[in-house]
């Protein structure tokens, strides 16, 4: 496992949206952009496990996530690992939590989504270790 360096710790901790790349049952890598988090040096991702990202991952745990600076595009972050473990988020915790980083308010549901949303998916939080990580500068 690699660290992500205290230089570029910011990119992943959020508020900057990340894009995280799977790999299709087809091989061919699809990337859609998230919200991410950091705890140590495992990125965090949330999802609800009826999405692809999620299903592709089931299949290929082999994941990347790039991150760049909106200020300036020379500083950016790209970590290259596997999703270690997935986790259930049944008390919404963690997506509030990422709701909080990025737009200030407490709830994903409710301040987001509708809050009769809540429940009617499986959230799930993806726990990415790096094995690989290349930043610039």
């Amino acid at each position: 496992m690699e660290s992500i360096p205290e230089s570029h710790r910011e990119l992943l901790a959020g508020p900057y949206f990340a894009a995280l790349t799977t790999i299709a049952p087809d091989g061919i890598p699809e990337n859609t952009i998230v919200w991410c988090s950091l705890e140590g040096d495992t990125i965090l991702i949330n999802t609800t496990d009826d999405r692809r990202k999620y299903k592709n991952i089931k299949e290929n745990p082999n994941v990347a996530v790039l991150v760049l600076d909106p200020e300036d595009g020379y500083n950016w972050i790209d970590v290259r690992g596997r999703v270690e473990k997935i986790t259930g988020d049944p008390d919404f915790a963690n997506i509030d939590r990422h709701t909080k980083i990025y737009t200030g308010k407490d709830s994903f549901y409710g301040d987001i989504m509708p809050a009769e949303a809540a429940g009617t998916h499986k959230r799930v939080v993806l726990h990415i270790k790096p094995e690989r990580v290349v930043v610039s500068p």
